[in-house]
């Protein structure tokens, strides 16, 4: 057997490699180490431990790939859900940006490590906005709430979706009359209806105010103006009776309602006139009336005369002529006929009655005049 000799080295405090040394998580380390008295150089690799996230995200599925609602509160729905299993709950936010043309609900859910890949839904209500807007688009943004969620759901970007609302507004106005009717008399009486518009402006809407004839109805206001602050309050307009003095029976007169388009929103532009029948009652009867001179009429046979008066009680459209007659031309003579026309209805005209003599001693006699109006000249 060979022989040699042993000599045992012993390292010193400062040559033993430390703990950290040993754990470093660099990739390779060459460690010293003793093994039987010999002194060996082990290489021992070291491999870093990293977490690294599967894929943390989240999945929106839209019900029909779209989301619409319309302003009459239709509603559309999406769903949320988990693509990976969370450690602790993972909070959204479902905001809307206060759009004035959606409502959410909810809008946060929460999805824990037992519900994750559960899809939860969202539920989007159409807003009624009272604007002539047409169809809108607003987003919806879904996001991770970090503070009270998942640590490896932090960077996860946010979500959006795109909703259209359909606008269910339409430019035009109301007229409700206050009895289902609007009626006048030639008295003076008045009716009312009011206006208001059907959806709101975002200018001025201006409504003229018109009668078709003044000779028998007049309206007051004869404009009407309304803002984007009013629109929905209903305005009212006065239709008040005119005397005419004709003997036409009862009329018909025709109000219209425009919008004004020189100084109105262009959206009311294309609304439609309407109108308003008033029927204006006639106070005006056909008829004339007599006035004796001194409350009688008296003549003598000596051809002195006496006086009365004629008038017509209401205008023609067309002459009226009157006969005149006396019952005895042989004790009184009469003029034959008056003749009225629209223009001097209202003026009175002269009979003069004179007294004839008769060589009769038949004493005082009264004879009757009649005054008919002449149907086939009037």
């Amino acid at each position: 057997m060979k022989r040699f000799n042993f000599v045992k080295t012993l390292r010193r405090k400062s040559q033993v490699a430390s703990t950290e040394e040993v754990n470093s998580g660099c990739p390779k380390y060459w460690k010293k180490v003793f093994v039987f008295g010999f002194l060996a150089v082990i290489p021992v690799l070291f491999t870093q431990k990293a977490v690294f996230a599967e894929g943390e995200a989240f999945t929106i599925s839209e019900s029909s790939g779209t989301t619409s609602v319309d302003e009459s509160g239709t509603s559309d729905t999406f769903t949320i859900v988990l693509d990976v299993q969370p450690t602790t709950d993972v909070t959204f936010s479902i905001s809307d940006g206060s759009s004035d043309e959606t409502s959410i609900s909810p809008t946060t859910v929460t999805f824990t490590n037992s519900n994750w890949d559960t899809p939860q839904t969202v539920t989007v209500t159409g807003s009624d906005d009272n604007l002539i807007d047409g169809s809108q688009t607003s987003t919806i943004t879904i996001s991770v709430v970090d503070e009270i969620s998942d640590d490896a759901y932090d960077s996860v970007a946010d979500q959006t979706i795109s909703v259209t609302t359909t606008d269910d507004d339409v430019a035009g106005f109301s007229v409700a009359e206050s009895s289902s009717s609007t009626e006048i008399a030639e008295t003076g009486s008045t009716d009312t209806f009011t206006v208001v518009l059907d959806a709101q402006p975002a200018t001025d809407v201006v409504i003229d105010v018109t009668s078709g004839d003044t000779g028998e109805a007049t309206v007051s206001p004869s404009t009407l103006t309304f803002t984007s602050a009013n629109w929905d309050i209903a305005q009212t307009v006065t239709v008040t009776g005119v005397n005419d003095d004709l003997v036409d029976g009862t009329q018909t007169t025709t109000i219209t309602l425009t919008v004004n388009d020189g100084s109105s929103d262009d959206d009311f532009d294309g609304v439609a006139d309407q109108t308003v029948s008033a029927t204006t009652t006639d106070d005006d009867t056909a008829g004339f009336t007599v006035a004796e001179s001194s409350g009688s009429t008296g003549v003598a046979e000596t051809g002195s005369t006496d006086t009365f008066t004629v008038v017509l009680d209401a205008e023609p459209t067309s002459d009226v002529v009157i006969s005149v007659t006396s019952a005895d031309t042989g004790e009184a003579t009469v003029t034959s006929s008056l003749t009225f026309t629209s223009a001097n209805w209202d003026t009175a005209q002269t009979v003069t009655v004179t007294g004839v003599d008769d060589d009769l001693v038949d004493g005082t006699q009264t004879t009757t005049i009649t005054l008919t109006v002449n149907d086939g000249s009037s």
